[in-house]
């Protein structure tokens, strides 16, 4: 077949802008249901990729230009810059580490985003080299057609996405792609010449038959469907959860229905925090004990809409502007809200389309693009830690409860099966003490001094009819956060004091080496966590730690006269509570000299295990750089593939002696190298005709020289005769030209 340049540029040109088309039907759900971003710059790379096949750029320049985009694209999205610079660099060299370690030890999460788009990059790319063959050498693209039509069904039946119009465009797109290599194959099969009119002529009947058959499909009446599905798999997710019971947890999860169970060990890196000091990171507050667990208020969410460097009205206020800081948070898993220091005042910043809502009820602030909930990878927020006076919390007393609004009264609720005897151990607690606050640290006292112990694995499941929070109270006294800050809110509303339940992480482990006057906090899964928010009348919320082994919080002022005469004692409990107040004394006056030991020892004990752990880590990162060097290597030489294999070839025969090589064996394979890249014998073609096929390729007689001497050894008895060293020349340059 002989095709004129500009036939042949225009119907190369025409077949990959309609690939384009059919992947952009792909990248547009996987985008848009990810969250992932950044459309048309992947659509860009895919651009540049056609293109080089189109151009048949050289390898190496194609090669370097996509990864050169590619660096390009990570810096610009994950770094900030537009330039290449070593510091990102570095930065995208420790992403890269980071995330093949999680791959060896299987923590998916923790691989980073950039690392999941760099493998996004390799699935484009070898995506494209395989429509490539498809259209080139096997002309058909069949199998792509049915795959995307399959994907685009089961993302409308089981997603959001609507994928009715995405599936009419690309069976049209796919219907005229395979037309159109039908015609090609018709032509270059018969050895038709072809020129512009006669080729058009030929695919205009094709393409009045797509669109009138599109027509009338999108016109005629249809049936509905068989059976309803679940709207979308989130929905078949939910359900399924539902159905689930809870036997613990890992991290953070945002479902509390039902608690207990072992609370697993998981050191994956939730976030990075940058701040003045540590803290506890506040998520969302939860209202309402079912005896199970905890849940909010059905119905309708009311939000507050704000923006970057709006005050953000939240229960807790702020302390003094004197003492006004900021942190910054650099996410390694997508959570979709934000991370809340206490005193917590705006979210900085300022990002094109981004603005934040606040959950009123749990008081939770999500991030929102589009209208759409989204995962922010990093950023800034101001705030000022609260404090409050000793004094003024001194006089908060039980007649003021009852001056309260109507509006704490869901900070009260307790189920009405709640056992009997929670309430009396309430009352039994709390009785002895005079001001609101007393009473609330009475509660966590209790737990420090009547034999609860902290344990993560060993915790139980309440049965249909146990109560989360008796079981500990009274059966087991085992557990880990979530059931003493649940106990510690039960235990308040039973004697009236308004309470709520908070959820989100302690304060991490500080990083030592960490540079500027700020200190760096690593936070993981193994920093999740429950405490408790009470309400003191004439004093807002505040929080409180009832977990045994946690420091708590360090809010209050002790601005109260030393000489204030002490609070007298009922002489009837009296006995009862000396126990008690000489541990609370003990812990208050705790010596210096001992805390400092302590310290040091817990400082030489986590040096032991660095020291050992040192080895384990060095040949984790030495594993990990030659598993990455490996997976390089293998992608390079299979997207080289075409340069390097008829070198081998060459290489391999060159190895053996004349008398040892078959002249069948070496003609099959020069024939299989020349149809990868698209000269392919014809039904029906004699194997001269195809030599002189090749040669015109070529624009040679070599193809001709050793087919003759082929057909020589099959259809005659001069085997003896062909002489292999007079045909390797016209071999070895043939095989070389199928490297491009």
């Amino acid at each position: 077949m002989t095709k004129t340049p500009t036939t042949k540029t225009i119907s190369l040109l025409t077949m990959y802008t309609m690939i384009f088309f059919m992947l952009r039907e792909w990248l547009v759900p996987v985008v848009e249901l990810t969250d992932t971003g950044h459309l048309k710059l992947f659509l860009l790379f895919v651009g540049i990729c056609l293109v080089a096949k189109i151009v048949h750029l050289n390898g190496w320049v194609a090669a370097s230009i996509k990864l050169a985009f590619v660096l390009w694209f990570l810096m610009y999205v994950y770094t900030g810059t537009k330039v290449f610079s070593v510091e990102s660099i570095t930065t995208l060299g420790s992403d890269i580490q980071i995330s093949w370690q999680a791959l060896i030890h299987r923590e998916w999460d923790g691989v980073t985003n950039s690392f999941r788009s760099i493998l996004f990059f390799i699935l484009l790319w070898m995506t494209v080299y395989l429509i490539h063959y498809w259209v080139t050498v096997k002309h058909t693209i069949i199998h792509f057609l049915i795959v995307t039509v399959i994907f685009l069904a089961l993302l409308d039946t089981l997603s959001d996405y609507n994928a009715k119009f995405a599936i009419i465009r690309i069976m049209i797109l796919g219907l005229l792609l395979l037309g159109t290599l039908y015609v090609n194959n018709l032509f270059e099969s018969n050895d038709v010449e072809r020129k512009g009119a006669k080729y058009i002529a030929v695919l205009i009947p094709l393409g009045v038959m797509l669109v009138a058959s599109t027509v009338f499909a999108y016109a005629m009446p249809k049936k509905g469907p068989m059976a309803t599905l679940p709207q979308s798999i989130s929905t078949l997710i939910d359900q399924q959860g539902k159905n689930d019971s809870t036997i613990g947890k890992i991290g953070y999860v945002e479902d509390d229905k039902q608690l207990g169970g072992p609370f697993k060990e998981d050191s994956r890196i939730v976030f990075n925090a940058t701040a003045e000091s540590k803290q506890y990171w506040r998520v969302e507050t939860k209202d309402i004990y079912t005896s199970k667990g905890w849940e909010r208020k059905k119905g309708d969410v009311y939000v507050e809409i704000f923006d970057y460097g709006e005050n953000i009205p939240l229960s807790i206020k702020p302390g003094s502007n004197v003492n006004q800081t900021s942190a910054g948070i650099k996410m390694h898993k997508d959570f979709k809200f934000i991370m809340q220091p206490y005193g917590l005042k705006a979210v900085e910043g300022k990002k094109t389309g981004i603005s934040f809502y606040r959950e009123i009820d749990g008081e939770k602030i999500r991030p929102l693009k589009d209208k759409k909930e989204i995962a922010l990878d990093a950023y800034a927020v101001s705030y000022s830690s609260p404090k409050y006076s000793l004094k003024t919390l001194e006089n908060t007393h039980t007649n003021d409860l009852k001056k309260l609004s109507k509006d704490y009264e869901a900070y009260l609720q307790l189920p009405k099966k709640l056992p009997k005897r929670v309430k009396k151990l309430a009352i039994s607690i709390t009785e002895d003490e005079k001001s609101l606050y007393d009473k609330a640290n009475a509660i966590v006292s209790y737990f420090r001094n009547n034999k609860y112990v902290y344990n993560r694995e060993d915790v139980a499941i309440p049965g249909k009819d146990d109560d989360y929070v008796d079981q500990f109270l009274f059966d087991t006294k085992v557990g880990y956060c979530d059931n003493f800050s649940s106990s510690m809110v039960v235990l308040l509303r039973s004697v009236g004091i308004p309470a709520r339940w908070v959820k989100g992480f302690s304060e991490g482990e500080e990083i030592k080496d960490a540079d500027g006057d700020k200190k760096e906090f690593v936070i993981t899964n193994n920093n999740a966590h429950s405490w408790v928010e009470a309400y003191m009348p004439g004093v807002g919320w505040m929080s409180f730690e009832p977990t045994i082994g946690f420091d708590g919080f360090d809010n209050v002022l002790d601005d109260v006269d030393e000489k204030q005469e002490p609070t007298p004692i009922n002489p009837k409990k009296e006995k009862e509570n000396a126990k008690q107040k000489e541990a609370k004394k003990k812990e208050k006056e705790q010596p210096k000299e001992e805390k400092a030991k302590q310290e040091e020892e817990k400082k030489q004990s986590k040096k032991k295990q660095d020291e050992k752990s040192a080895p384990n880590m060095l040949s984790t990162k030495i594993v990990a750089a030659i598993v990455g060097a490996l997976v390089v290597i293998a992608c390079l030489l299979f997207l080289l593939r075409r340069k390097w294999i008829p070198k081998a070839i060459i290489a391999f025969y060159r190895m053996k002696k004349p008398e040892q090589i078959s002249l069948d064996h070496a003609y099959h394979l020069l024939l299989k190298q020349l149809e990868h890249v698209g000269l392919k014998k014809g039904n029906g073609q004699t194997l001269q005709d195809f030599a002189r096929y090749v040669d015109e390729r070529y624009s040679t007689t070599h193809m001709s020289k050793i087919t003759t001497s082929y057909e020589q050894q099959i259809y005659s008895n001069e085997k003896s005769k062909i002489n292999w060293l007079e045909l390797k020349e016209s071999w070895e340059y043939l095989i070389n030209s199928t490297s491009g």
